[in-house]
């Protein structure tokens, strides 16, 4: 099985990314508003989270709080062939890397952004984080990348423009192939 987290502080094109994969896969709904973990599907590609349309905030940011131990729980059950790719503050934390680093051959894919990209980001999106939530995402993340366990699983893209985006975009297609 393969797992591919997508991980980056908020503005960093996590969901846009995501969107792009949506739509590269053609996958379908396969969740209801009741279950902790929606996702959707497409053979054996599975995405982890809610993607509907006009949503500023989606992905695993519509999920529980609590979702991790139903996600992996989820990812357990999944047939060994599969391939889970999910972005997102909810399951990008050390912990469940590190589960999904035993449970499967894991690719952590980091965007970077500089802050004045991301600042932009934020005021195109009306996002009203304040700056002390947003400094707090940026101490767990700069702790994730210093992870000595999942350093060797993780790769870092710059992601300030639609060019780096695809750059991203195409890894992340060979990352599914098994190149």
């Amino acid at each position: 099985m393969k797992v591919i987290a997508i991980g980056g502080e908020p503005g960093s094109g996590k969901t846009t990314l995501m969107w792009k994969l949506v739509e590269h896969f053609k996958v379908e709904p396969k969740y209801d508003s009741f279950k902790l973990v929606p996702y959707l599907q497409k053979d054996n590609v599975y995405i982890l989270g809610k993607y509907e349309v006009s949503e500023t905030f989606a992905g695993t940011d519509r999920m529980s709080m609590a979702v991790q131990p139903e996600a992996e729980k989820f990812v357990k059950s999944l047939p060994k062939d599969s391939i889970v790719i999910y972005e997102g503050d909810r399951l990008f934390t050390a912990s469940f890397l590190e589960k999904m680093l035993d449970l499967s051959d894991l690719s952590i894919v980091y965007l970077e952004t500089s802050k004045d990209v991301r600042k932009q980001r934020y005021e195109l999106r009306g996002s009203e984080q304040n700056e002390t939530w947003l400094n707090g995402r940026e101490s767990k993340i700069d702790n994730i990348r210093k992870n000595m366990v999942l350093l060797f699983s993780m790769q870092t893209f710059e992601n300030n423009t639609m060019e780096n985006q695809q750059i991203v975009f195409d890894k992340i297609l060979e990352i599914v192939d098994g190149k």
